[in-house]
């Protein structure tokens, strides 16, 4: 651990999993979010998504409070219905924060949502390594995926002259439109 473990009490702890499960050519994504504070639970979120594999829509959502620190917060929930019809790509946390991060909202629900969003973009690559047997279509979806999500220069591995696109530019000829 960079800087050293802690000397001071814990007084605060947050946990997020969010697990992809495939269902057809749809993504059911489920994530949790938990918050202690003072080692006494202060959140307890799910929210459970229906994404579109092939163009990211999401389908359906629900989420619940099993844990929440006002009575008002129980109505954060209803405000995932506005990601319905939605889309998970370049914008998506934007959007989230606007709908589900407002006023309609909860802050805690739309940090679990947009880590959702990022998983969701993992969990569609995993769905074309599985489903895409062959490897130069696979490699032709994912160049594909990873322009349409905007990942191209969205991190050191995905830089325009990073060695992943390189890779794929160097197996592939340069007139080919898919790359």
């Amino acid at each position: 651990m960079t800087g050293g473990q802690p000397r001071g009490e814990r007084i605060f702890t947050r946990n997020v999993v969010v697990e992809v499960f495939e269902e057809g050519e749809d993504l059911r994504l489920i994530g949790k979010l938990n918050d202690n504070r003072l080692e006494a639970p202060l959140h307890g979120l799910e929210v459970s998504m229906l994404v579109s594999v092939w163009d990211g829509r999401i389908k359906e959502v629900s989420g619940e409070m099993q844990t929440w620190p006002m009575e008002e917060c129980k109505q954060g929930p209803r405000s995932l219905q506005e990601l319905v019809g939605a889309f998970v790509k370049p914008g998506f946390t934007d959007f989230v924060k606007h709908t589900v991060g407002s006023n309609r909202g909860c802050t805690h629900l739309a940090a679990l949502v947009m880590n959702m969003g990022n998983t969701c973009i993992q969990g569609r690559g995993a769905y074309l390594r599985k489903h895409v047997p062959n490897a130069e279509d696979r490699d032709r979806a994912m160049a594909q995926n990873a322009r349409d999500l905007g990942l191209i220069d969205s991190c050191i591995a995905w830089h325009e002259d990073g060695p992943i696109v390189r890779r794929w530019r160097e197996a592939h000829p340069e007139g080919d439109p898919s790359y």
